[in-house]
């Protein structure tokens, strides 16, 4: 690979972009990449036009012709380059009207010697450039893509702001031990105690104000400490998150509910300061440790934010035990069609386990006098009737699992299941999947018992 600089009209965009798929020319390219972004489009070419091109981010081109280069990455970025230097273009393209006259207005101001010669980086071939692509649109890949910045790293790099500066408070005065100081990293929720804190009625029973983006208090230190510690250890546990706080209600009564050694004494009051200017000497150590014994509250499994409550199946197939496993971590409001399809799989492969562990069949002849897969509700009851069979299990353990497949109403029904995989317009709940587990879980305790 080589740094070059280029021209706009030394680019072509990429005919087979993810993006927008195949075109069959740069006409229709950029018909289809206008399509596809629309708005998005006008405002990265007003950022190009107000601030120029992004210093960090070249485009990667292949050498197409003489003095033509395909773009590989940055057709966006072309696209809107092409816009701005040629908006004759816009006139044989398919184009809203407000959105092609706002591009127009655009590339009045534009003048390309400010963006020319472009920084670009030319690869030898498709193959050479397919890694660093993939890297740069899949995510993370465990540290070797683009990892994004936090809610946490985003908000230090906005500034001080007030639920950034109650966390660094609770952090210095919250005598916490490790394990707590550790919890408070990139992971913490700082968008949801930023939610709280925006709240005035949650300010008052908490005993802070913000005033000019500072979190200031006319508490004593012993007492702002105790609820501001209690709201980021919950925050940092996971007790509540910003579906239990969605609400100016539920919020305050998330605070109201606080034991009395959590709330402050809003009495022992003084002048209003900073919460950056108290002194850890101010801190009494009874006081600041008050909620570090505190009882935690009992799990209540009804309430878990996993497909699968707490405790283990002994599974023997590597697969599926990994399938098993991400569905024990991976969180259903934020991954509810990850969880729904993995959930959908795990019930077909366990069942399937079984029956061909116990050399039961899992075909039946069609019509036709081929041999078909069984259907999934026909599976379920044949292992039903096996466990019941060979172990001695009681038929009724399993009545919600084999209504369910069937019941139109039911979280388990199978169309349902099916619907998750395949319809675009069907969106997992979080209650329904968890009560599709509850209802399956003890066909699954006795699969892989």
């Amino acid at each position: 690979m080589a740094a070059i600089n280029l021209t706009i009209d030394q680019l072509l965009l990429h005919s087979a972009n993810p993006r927008i798929g195949s075109a069959t020319s740069q006409r229709d390219a950029l018909q289809k990449i206008i399509d596809d972004q629309e708005d998005k489009l006008a405002e990265l070419a007003e950022s190009i036009l107000s601030d120029g091109m992004s210093p960090i981010e070249r485009i990667l081109v292949l050498k197409d012709g003489k003095d033509l280069y395909v773009v590989l990455e940055g057709n966006r970025r072309a696209a809107a380059l092409k816009i701005l230097s040629n908006p004759t273009v816009l006139a044989s393209l398919t184009i809203g009207t407000g959105l092609q006259k706002r591009f127009e207005r655009l590339a009045k101001d534009f003048d390309r010697k400010s963006v020319e010669p472009l920084s670009c980086f030319e690869v030898a071939n498709n193959s050479e450039a397919t890694k660093w692509l993939y890297l740069r649109h899949t995510g993370e890949n465990e540290g070797r893509g683009v990892v994004r910045w936090s809610g946490l790293a985003a908000a230090r790099f906005r500034g001080n702001h007030p639920a950034l500066q109650a966390l660094e408070f609770v952090r210095t005065h919250g005598n916490l031990d490790a394990s707590q100081s550790k919890l408070l990293g990139d992971g913490f929720p700082i968008t949801t105690l930023d939610r709280l804190l925006s709240t005035k009625e949650v300010r008052s029973l908490v005993g802070v104000e913000i005033k000019n983006q500072k979190l200031t208090s006319k508490l004593h230190g012993d007492e702002l400490i105790k609820p501001l510690r209690r709201i980021v250890l919950d925050l940092a546990h996971k007790r509540v998150n910003v579906s239990h706080l969605k609400n100016r209600d539920a919020q305050v009564e998330y605070i109201k509910a606080f034991t009395v050694e959590d709330k402050p004494n809003l009495s022992k009051t003084g002048a209003a300061r900073d919460v950056e200017e108290f002194k850890s000497s101010e801190f009494k150590a009874k006081a600041a440790t008050a909620t570090a014994t505190t009882k935690r509250p009992a799990y209540d499994p009804s309430l878990r934010k996993t497909v699968v409550p707490r405790g283990k199946l002994n599974i023997t197939v590597s697969k599926i035990s990994e399938i098993y496993r991400e569905l024990r971590t991976l969180f259903m409001e934020d991954n509810p069609h990850a969880c729904a399809v993995l959930l959908r799989v795990f019930l077909e492969l366990s069942v399937d386990n079984h029956l061909k562990a116990h050399k039961l069949p899992t075909q039946v002849k069609a019509h036709d006098g081929r041999m078909i897969d069984k259907k999934l509700t026909d599976k379920v009851r044949d292992v039903v009737d096996h466990l019941v069979k060979i172990k001695g299990c009681n038929k009724k353990d399993f009545a919600g699992v084999t209504r369910s497949l069937t019941d139109s109403g039911s979280p388990l029904h199978i169309n349902l299941l099916h619907a998750y995989v395949h319809s675009a317009f069907v969106t997992p709940k979080v209650r329904d999947l968890r009560s599709a587990w509850d209802e399956a879980q003890p066909l699954f305790d006795n699969i892989w018992a």
